[in-house]
């Protein structure tokens, strides 16, 4: 007996099952290969991530719940095929120009597709997570674990449906067509996943692009956060555009054609939405130009704030009473901004103060200096200095004017000097006047003059 006859002898023959030698031994080195790789996969990969210290116990568990899984899947659909003991649950199904197929065993193999996309979401993301946040404390990288790169597990499910989808026959699904005769394009199942696909992919590629690459080159070049915001915002919109027009040429859409039909709905769109495309066009200028950015106090129309977003259309503003404004980029650009932190990150404020005619000038300048110098948000540099503005009608006006830093809570600063001020000035015995006039009232007989001293005086 040759190789070939042994090889094809029926070693188990039990009603209608017959299984040949071949394939009994073929069933066997599958189901031993299937236990190798998990065996590696549970002593030797898995320990690299899950044997640490910040690695909970719980997803330890789950992970392994997961392999033992699969390989009791894996063997399962090893025992369907061999023994051919997998009878069809969908024989041929018609849905739409689809043509359904379904198996026992394929089944098994949509699920085991979707566990191996769990165990190699929660491997990866272990992994660049322990990788990204090594030099980092366990607290502040638990707290960011599987957050920072959530991306990848959209495109391991995506990939685990198309798979699924395919296996049954409904990759082929036809949902509409556009155009007509030799133009007519078909959207099936199959194109709007992948096109999800590319779309969840070069959300990822982002993510880690910002994450890695971005980083190191920030910390190298020390750039500021605005700017960090700045180029990572512009990289995003470029990347989705990127992407947007390869799902429309995986769709099989003709670009060129679709641009020109579509070029007089365009126009009449642009006008309807002119203030809108204006809004769009100042963001990407204001990225690009970098005249306002993330964290910079601005004073639009009497309105302070701090920018917490710049957006496509519109730029998110703080204001000082915590109250969250939606100001149009176009604003930023075409109205007169006032930007405190344009270019240091401090500025010059003062508050006025009258004294009586009399009082020693000298003394009320080192006073309101010295007041100035004691408030922890006054900066010691530049010092803060007194102006004699003026010889007022019923007093000696100064201002006090110093430099500070805080932009947003500064009318409590200048409340606190003038709280300050005035019990220095008691302390001193400098008299802050009242309004103080004569007035002269002709009379039958004369004048008499009433002086007006004030409401306390009689």
């Amino acid at each position: 007996m040759d190789i070939s006859e042994l090889w094809n002898e029926i070693v188990i023959d039990w009603g209608s099952l017959q299984v040949t030698l071949g394939r009994l031994i073929s069933m066997i080195v599958l189901i031993l290969g299937i236990m190798i790789l998990a065996w590696l996969l549970v002593k030797k990969a898995m320990p690299k991530f899950y044997d640490r210290e910040d690695t909970s116990a719980a997803l330890k568990g789950k992970a392994l719940a997961v392999t033992l899984g699969l390989v009791i899947l894996g063997v399962l659909i090893v025992l369907l095929n061999g023994l051919e003991l997998d009878p069809k649950l969908i024989d041929n199904a018609q849905l739409g120009n689809a043509t359904i197929n379904i198996r026992v065993s394929t089944l098994l193999k949509g699920l085991l597709a979707f566990w191996l996309a769990m165990l190699f979401d929660w491997l990866i993301q272990e992994y660049l997570t322990q990788r990204y946040h090594k030099q980092e404390n366990i607290a502040d990288r638990a707290e960011r674990n599987f957050n920072r790169f959530r991306s990848l597990r959209p495109v391991l499910y995506t990939l685990a449906i198309i798979y699924f989808a395919n296996l049954i026959g409904l990759a082929d699904y036809r949902f509409f067509s556009i155009g007509s005769g030799e133009q007519e394009v078909p959207i099936t199942l199959r194109k709007v996943l992948s096109g999800l696909l590319i779309i969840f992919s070069i959300r990822l590629f982002i993510r880690l692009l910002i994450g890695f690459a971005f980083k190191n080159y920030y910390e190298r070049k020390q750039l500021d956060q605005g700017s960090q915001y700045a180029v990572n915002r512009l990289f995003t919109y470029f990347a989705y555009l990127i992407g947007v027009l390869i799902v429309l040429n995986v769709s099989g859409l003709d670009l060129v054609g679709l641009w020109a039909g579509a070029a007089a709905l365009l126009v009449g769109i642009g006008i309807g939405l002119q203030q809108t495309f204006n809004d769009l066009i100042c963001g990407i200028i204001i990225l690009f130009e970098r005249s306002v950015k993330v964290g910079d106090v601005l004073n639009i129309a009497g309105t302070i704030g701090t920018v917490r977003k710049i957006g496509t259309r519109t730029s998110v503003m703080e204001t000082r009473e915590n109250i969250i404004i939606y100001v149009p980029n176009s604003k930023l650009i075409g109205e007169n901004v006032v930007n405190w932190s344009q270019t240091e990150r401090k500025a010059r404020f003062h508050i006025t103060v009258g004294v009586a005619y009399g009082s020693d000038t000298d003394l009320v300048k080192k006073v309101l200096v010295e007041t100035a110098k004691s408030h922890r948000s006054v900066l010691k540099f530049p010092a803060p200095w007194v102006r004699f503005i003026d010889f007022g009608n019923s007093s000696l006006d100064f201002e006090l004017l110093f430099f500070s830093r805080e932009f947003l809570r500064i009318e409590d600063v200048k409340s606190d000097l003038r709280f300050a001020v005035d019990q220095a000035f008691r302390e001193n015995e400098i008299e802050i006047p009242f309004p103080q006039r004569d007035l002269w009232l002709r009379g039958g007989k004369g004048i008499d003059k009433l002086t007006n001293r004030g409401p306390d005086d009689n």
